[in-house]
Protein backbone atom coordinates (compact mmCIF):
# COMPACT_ATOMS: atom_id res chain seq x y z
CA UNK A 1 0.00 0.00 0.00
CA UNK A 2 2.80 2.30 1.05
CA UNK A 3 4.40 1.81 -2.44
CA UNK A 4 0.94 2.38 -4.22
CA UNK A 5 1.02 6.00 -2.53
CA UNK A 6 4.40 6.75 -3.08
CA UNK A 7 3.98 5.72 -6.74
CA UNK A 8 0.89 7.80 -7.07
CA UNK A 9 2.28 11.03 -5.26
CA UNK A 10 5.24 10.24 -7.76
CA UNK A 11 3.23 10.07 -10.92
CA UNK A 12 1.10 13.58 -10.03
CA UNK A 13 3.96 15.66 -9.38
CA UNK A 14 5.46 14.79 -12.42
CA UNK A 15 1.97 15.52 -14.25
CA UNK A 16 2.19 18.74 -12.32
CA UNK A 17 5.42 19.69 -14.02
CA UNK A 18 4.69 18.73 -17.14
CA UNK A 19 1.48 20.63 -17.43
CA UNK A 20 3.30 24.08 -16.02
CA UNK A 21 6.40 23.31 -18.48
CA UNK A 22 3.88 23.77 -21.48
CA UNK A 23 3.39 27.22 -22.59
CA UNK A 24 0.84 28.94 -24.39
CA UNK A 25 1.27 28.95 -27.56
CA UNK A 26 -0.24 31.86 -29.91
CA UNK A 27 -0.23 32.41 -33.11
CA UNK A 28 0.53 36.23 -35.77
CA UNK A 29 -2.51 36.19 -37.40
CA UNK A 30 -1.73 40.09 -38.64
CA UNK A 31 1.10 42.33 -37.70
CA UNK A 32 2.36 45.35 -39.27
CA UNK A 33 5.95 46.09 -40.44
CA UNK A 34 8.92 46.58 -38.41
CA UNK A 35 7.33 44.59 -35.61
CA UNK A 36 10.24 43.02 -34.03
CA UNK A 37 11.43 39.76 -31.71
CA UNK A 38 14.00 41.16 -29.21
CA UNK A 39 15.54 38.70 -28.41
CA UNK A 40 16.14 37.07 -32.17
CA UNK A 41 16.34 40.70 -33.33
CA UNK A 42 14.17 39.69 -36.77
CA UNK A 43 11.22 40.08 -38.15
CA UNK A 44 7.63 39.35 -36.60
CA UNK A 45 5.68 37.53 -39.48
CA UNK A 46 2.31 36.32 -39.92
CA UNK A 47 1.66 32.58 -38.79
CA UNK A 48 4.38 32.82 -36.40
CA UNK A 49 3.81 31.33 -33.07
CA UNK A 50 5.05 32.89 -30.43
CA UNK A 51 4.40 32.01 -26.22
CA UNK A 52 3.75 34.88 -23.78
CA UNK A 53 6.59 35.14 -22.48
CA UNK A 54 8.01 36.07 -25.58
CA UNK A 55 9.62 39.75 -26.18
CA UNK A 56 8.50 42.45 -28.64
CA UNK A 57 9.03 45.95 -30.12
CA UNK A 58 6.46 47.47 -31.65
CA UNK A 59 6.82 50.76 -33.36
CA UNK A 60 4.08 53.77 -33.30
CA UNK A 61 1.16 53.03 -35.32
CA UNK A 62 2.39 49.90 -35.46
CA UNK A 63 0.46 46.39 -34.39
CA UNK A 64 0.36 42.74 -33.81
CA UNK A 65 -2.69 40.58 -33.83
CA UNK A 66 -2.22 36.91 -31.86
CA UNK A 67 -4.85 34.12 -31.88
CA UNK A 68 -4.68 31.49 -28.93
CA UNK A 69 -6.09 28.22 -30.29
CA UNK A 70 -7.20 26.74 -26.88
CA UNK A 71 -9.18 29.50 -25.55
CA UNK A 72 -10.62 30.81 -28.80
CA UNK A 73 -9.32 34.22 -28.39
CA UNK A 74 -7.76 36.94 -30.30
CA UNK A 75 -5.13 40.02 -28.61
CA UNK A 76 -4.45 42.71 -30.38
CA UNK A 77 -1.59 44.76 -29.12
CA UNK A 78 -1.56 48.53 -30.60
CA UNK A 79 0.81 51.53 -30.71
CA UNK A 80 4.52 51.99 -29.66
CA UNK A 81 5.87 49.51 -26.67
CA UNK A 82 8.02 46.70 -25.79
CA UNK A 83 8.26 43.70 -23.57
CA UNK A 84 6.64 40.33 -23.16
CA UNK A 85 3.40 39.85 -24.76
CA UNK A 86 1.90 38.44 -21.30
CA UNK A 87 2.65 42.20 -19.75
CA UNK A 88 1.98 44.24 -22.96
CA UNK A 89 -1.63 42.36 -23.07
CA UNK A 90 -2.19 43.42 -19.57
CA UNK A 91 -1.23 46.69 -20.00
CA UNK A 92 -3.42 47.90 -22.36
CA UNK A 93 -7.29 48.12 -22.43
CA UNK A 94 -9.40 45.90 -24.71
CA UNK A 95 -6.12 44.11 -26.06
CA UNK A 96 -7.84 40.49 -25.63
CA UNK A 97 -11.32 39.28 -27.62
CA UNK A 98 -13.49 35.79 -27.66
CA UNK A 99 -14.49 35.06 -30.63
CA UNK A 100 -17.33 32.92 -31.93
CA UNK A 101 -16.53 29.13 -32.85
CA UNK A 102 -17.46 29.77 -36.72
CA UNK A 103 -15.63 33.22 -37.04
CA UNK A 104 -12.09 31.29 -35.03
CA UNK A 105 -12.76 28.57 -37.85
CA UNK A 106 -13.03 31.19 -40.79
CA UNK A 107 -9.55 33.13 -39.04
CA UNK A 108 -7.42 29.68 -38.73
CA UNK A 109 -8.71 28.63 -42.50
CA UNK A 110 -7.66 32.21 -43.76
CA UNK A 111 -4.36 31.65 -42.50
CA UNK A 112 -3.65 28.51 -44.09
CA UNK A 113 -4.84 29.30 -47.49
CA UNK A 114 -2.31 30.61 -49.77
CA UNK A 115 -4.21 31.09 -53.29
CA UNK A 116 -5.69 34.28 -52.51
CA UNK A 117 -2.70 35.82 -50.04
CA UNK A 118 -2.57 39.16 -52.44
CA UNK A 119 -6.08 39.67 -51.79
CA UNK A 120 -5.86 39.30 -47.60
CA UNK A 121 -3.25 41.91 -47.79
CA UNK A 122 -4.90 44.42 -49.44
CA UNK A 123 -8.07 43.87 -47.00
CA UNK A 124 -10.57 41.90 -48.74
CA UNK A 125 -13.86 43.87 -49.31
CA UNK A 126 -17.11 44.03 -50.65
CA UNK A 127 -18.92 46.09 -52.12
CA UNK A 128 -22.63 46.46 -53.89
CA UNK A 129 -23.83 49.06 -56.25
CA UNK A 130 -26.40 50.81 -57.86
CA UNK A 131 -27.79 51.83 -60.79
CA UNK A 132 -30.54 54.54 -59.47
CA UNK A 133 -29.29 57.97 -58.15
CA UNK A 134 -29.10 57.85 -54.27
CA UNK A 135 -32.14 59.35 -52.42
CA UNK A 136 -30.31 61.71 -49.89
CA UNK A 137 -28.59 63.64 -52.70
CA UNK A 138 -31.83 64.08 -55.14
CA UNK A 139 -33.52 67.66 -54.74
CA UNK A 140 -36.17 68.86 -52.40
CA UNK A 141 -38.93 69.38 -55.31
CA UNK A 142 -39.30 65.43 -56.23
CA UNK A 143 -38.89 64.83 -52.30
CA UNK A 144 -42.15 67.00 -51.55
CA UNK A 145 -44.07 65.30 -54.67
CA UNK A 146 -43.04 61.83 -53.11
CA UNK A 147 -44.91 63.14 -50.08
CA UNK A 148 -47.75 65.24 -51.47
CA UNK A 149 -48.97 61.83 -53.28
CA UNK A 150 -48.33 59.39 -49.82
CA UNK A 151 -50.48 62.45 -48.25
CA UNK A 152 -53.22 61.99 -50.93
CA UNK A 153 -53.63 58.19 -50.32
CA UNK A 154 -53.61 58.53 -46.92
CA UNK A 155 -56.29 60.88 -47.17
CA UNK A 156 -58.45 59.21 -49.47
CA UNK A 157 -58.54 55.68 -47.34
CA UNK A 158 -59.53 57.88 -44.06
CA UNK A 159 -62.39 59.51 -46.35
CA UNK A 160 -62.92 56.02 -47.19
CA UNK A 161 -63.14 54.21 -44.21
CA UNK A 162 -65.49 57.17 -42.81
CA UNK A 163 -67.83 56.51 -45.42
CA UNK A 164 -68.09 52.86 -44.67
Amino acid sequence: MKRLLSFLIIVMSSLACVAQVKEQSLIVYDVSDNVTYIRKKQSVEKRQKLSLKDHISIPKDGYIKLLDKDKQRMFTIKDKCRGSISSLIASQKNAERSLTKQYFAYILKSLTRKDTEPDYKSGLTTASFRNDADSLLCDIDSLQTVVDSLNNVITTLTNDSKNK
